[in-house]
């Protein structure tokens, strides 16, 4: 079994596997890569990381495997572009990936809820970057977490299928993989503290 570990579903995109593989995170997360994905391999998992760039159309084959997790009191985090696969509506919105030049320290991402364990102790930069759309239809029992400066929603969690199912248009894992942002060691060191409960140790994950 691997009910410390948390498994990343990826796409076998380069960014992804250099957070997973990373001296920092590599005792915490096992990949899985999407078009091998097995029900069986879901089992042994209790929480579950979708990072930004992947194959949701593929990964709606194993939805039923997905919401049996969550059945048993699991954790799931998606992030990035739409998941087909959630009972939400996400729409794109113009990227702002030049932010951290023009206003560092006013993120795209200007509401956060900081009593949230994802967030808690985070610097408002730190929380919050660019995202790639919002969320305009939400689960039930739906608690918006992060909102945008116009006020629509990022980031939201609902536990209404048992456990605790996560979503954000952000995209911590490929940001931190492809070192655009460095500052993200804190949001996915606590990302993974509240996944599995143990916290990675706090040293950076690549060199600055």
């Amino acid at each position: 079994m691997a009910a410390e570990r948390i498994g990343m579903i990826y796409n076998g995109v380069w960014s992804q596997q250099v957070v997973a593989s990373a001296p920092k995170y590599r005792d915490f997360i096992d990949l899985l890569y999407v078009h091998e994905l097995t029900t069986t391999a879901l089992q042994r998992y209790q929480a579950l990381i979708v990072p930004f760039q992947n194959d949701h159309q593929a990964l709606a084959h194993q939805r039923d495997a997905l919401y049996a997790l969550l059945a048993r009191g699991g954790h799931i985090a998606v992030f990035g572009d739409t998941a087909v696969w959630l009972d939400a509506r996400w729409v794109a919105r113009p990227l702002d990936n030049h932010w951290w030049k023009s206003h560092p320290h006013t993120p795209p991402v200007a509401h956060t809820r900081f009593d949230h364990p994802l967030f808690a102790g985070l610097t408002p930069r730190e929380a919050g970057f660019h995202h790639h759309g919002v969320y305009l239809a939400l689960p039930p029992r739906a608690e918006v977490l992060q909102r945008s400066a116009q006020g629509e929603v990022i980031t939201w969690q609902t536990d209404v299928y048992g456990g605790m199912l996560l979503a954000s248009t952000m995209d911590p894992i490929v940001e931190h993989g492809v070192q655009q942002i460095r500052h993200l060691d804190a949001l996915v060191d606590q990302l993974i503290e509240w996944l599995c409960g143990r916290r990675p140790a706090a040293t950076p994950m690549c060199a600055a």
